[in-house]
């Protein structure tokens, strides 16, 4: 029987277009989710602003999301896989997060070569992972190092009965270095897109339309060091309808070796309650020797996978101040 491609869902039926907005001069102060402060250092944070940043970070701090992660590279290559998100901190601007990955497929279809499949078994010790983010979306620390290194010492052991030659050696010895560096393992982590699309920079502001200049940088080839954008972020009103706020981001590259001009243009979709991100759609189009290439990448939350509801009522059963929805039904349905 032949294998069925894997598809993650591409739309999760609440996606709506909506267009740029045009530049406005609102700059009042505004709650930045992973970027520079605009407000000046001098000026105080009045406390209902104090307390709606605390509301916020209450909020996300049970965050235990799933996105479907599309990339499709010029139509001839497409990666998907599932990533779990959990956030299990929050504490002087540093948000802590266990991530996992699952389900790697490769133009619909399981990996099947040497490498590729040598690749991600060894990639798969990496999770669960352990990491510190900072409000600039840029993870600066790998809080479980010693358990991924003993997770791999188990693994190449594993794979040693499996495979043999050169290729195989060396590939070991590039994880082991990786892993045992502090410095060598941040930067494999740098050095994968995910990221920059999952913990980008953003600003919110609460009121419509808001347009704010913005710098952002993906690493979409493994030759190049990342691509850095420059254009401008503009937040559109909320969506009423599935209460989310959107987000668009249109920036043109600087020039990098072997690329001669690009841009990008990318929608972001957050949940209007939390500012947390559901949903991701993205272009990147260059030209490269006299050619016109695209990247197309999706990152969408997986509702039917949620737990971030399921963890806020074990945290308030755990503190005993969790009130059953369906109390008032069942007191009737006793007495009736």
């Amino acid at each position: 029987m032949p294998k069925k491609p894997f598809s993650i869902l591409i739309d999760d039926g609440n996606h709506s277009e909506i267009p740029v907005s045009s530049p406005q001069r609102d700059k009042r102060p505004h709650f930045s989710l992973s970027t520079e402060k605009i407000e000046k250092p001098s000026e105080k944070i009045p406390f209902s602003r104090k307390l709606q940043y605390w509301l916020i970070e209450n909020k996300t701090r049970f965050l235990h999301r799933t996105y479907g992660i599309y990339i499709n590279y010029n139509d001839q290559k497409t990666i998907q896989y599932l990533f779990e998100v959990k956030c299990t901190g929050y504490k002087k601007g540093l948000r802590y997060y266990t991530l996992s990955r699952k389900r790697f497929f490769k133009d619909g279809k399981q990996l099947e070569g040497f490498m590729e499949q040598l690749a991600e078994q060894s990639a798969n010790c990496l999770y669960p992972l352990q990491v510190s983010v900072n409000k600039h979306g840029q993870i600066i620390s790998v809080d479980n190092q010693e358990a991924i290194k003993e997770r791999w010492e188990t693994k190449q052991k594993e794979l040693a009965k499996r495979y043999i030659g050169v290729p195989f050696i060396n590939h070991c010895k590039n994880i082991t270095n990786a892993i045992h560096s502090p410095k060598n393992l941040l930067k494999s982590l740098h050095n994968d897109v995910v990221y920059d699309i999952l913990f980008s920079k953003l600003y919110i502001n609460y009121t419509n339309k808001f347009t704010q200049p913005l710098e952002k940088q993906f690493k979409w080839f493994s030759g190049i060091h990342k691509l850095h954008f420059y254009g401008n972020q503009t937040v559109s009103p909320i969506i009423k309808e599935n209460n989310r706020i959107v987000i668009h981001y249109q920036g043109g590259m600087q020039s990098a070796s072997g690329l001669d001009q690009g841009e990008t243009a990318i929608g972001y979709e957050l949940d209007a309650k939390d500012h947390t991100l559901l949903r991701v759609d993205g272009t990147v189009k260059y030209t490269q020797h006299n050619t016109d290439k695209t990247i197309q990448f999706k990152a969408i939350w997986q509702k039917d996978m949620d737990q971030t509801e399921q963890r806020k009522i074990e945290d308030e059963k755990k503190n005993g101040i969790y009130i059953d929805p369906n109390v008032e039904k069942k007191w009737y349905e006793f007495w009736k």
